[in-house]
């Protein structure tokens, strides 16, 4: 029997991706309306699709999030010495091997949720929007950065921006406006802000170098099946 298995509670786990799966879904649904709207009518229904934006931008932050759940691995780690007793128990190294491969299965879940989640909009901004993608996605690392320290630090969630203290209600409005006023009083707190949203960018830079050499190598294939076909044909 394995013991000193650091693992999170089976309901937080299912709840933290549920909430990191929903900006995914949103983006999805975006990025598909609007090709269909531009392909229908050659306009864009705006009216539709910004709510669903914004809604999108405020549940972005889950995604990432799950990167900070390390802290729990490390105060276990701590707590259970469990590194300590590896070094002498079989069953102790077999413990500590599955509650690392945990983690790293859990955060990158919740890193690829937030690829996904930006990067089928990116492209469609990229080509319609190009110049003002350039100022807007530093802005939307910094915004998703300062999320995940609202949910680290204060534990607020989403949804207490309309219903707070069991309640819907503008106070979680001013509560969390607060905050984010008082958090860039102290430099540190906001050179690690800045510092989370800089290694989320230089992360989704990685992630996109990545998608479209797929995309190249993809292309290539198909373009090099499609002549080894048109040269079988001629022959």
């Amino acid at each position: 029997m394995l013991q000193y298995v650091m693992l999170r509670p089976a309901h937080n786990v299912i709840w933290n991706l549920f909430l990191a799966a929903i900006p995914v879904v949103l983006a999805l649904i975006v990025a598909r309306g609007v090709r269909e709207d531009v392909r229908r009518d050659n306009r864009v229904r705006w009216w539709l699709w910004a709510p669903v934006l914004l809604v999108w931008l405020l549940f972005l932050p889950n995604t990432c999030y799950l990167l900070t759940e390390w802290r729990h691995y490390l105060q276990d780690l701590t707590t259970s010495r469990i590194s300590f007793y590896a070094t002498r128990s079989r069953d102790a190294l077999v413990s500590l091997l599955v509650s690392t491969g945990f983690y790293i299965v859990y955060s990158g879940a919740g890193l690829l949720s937030f690829f996904l989640a930006i990067w089928p909009l990116e492209r469609l901004a990229r080509a319609r929007v190009g110049k003002l993608l350039a100022w807007a996605k530093p802005l939307g690392f910094f915004l998703c950065s300062l999320g995940v320290y609202l949910g680290l630090i204060s534990r607020f969630n989403t949804w207490d921006l309309v219903f707070r203290h069991g309640k819907f209600s503008s106070d979680g409005v001013k509560e969390i406006f607060a905050v984010m006023s008082s958090s860039f009083h102290s430099s540190f707190t906001t050179t690690l802000i800045l510092g989370f949203a800089v290694i989320l960018w230089v992360l989704y830079i990685g992630f996109d170098i990545w998608m479209d050499g797929f995309a190249w190598r993809m292309s290539r294939r198909r373009n090099m099946e499609g002549t080894s076909d048109d040269a079988e044909t001629l022959s």
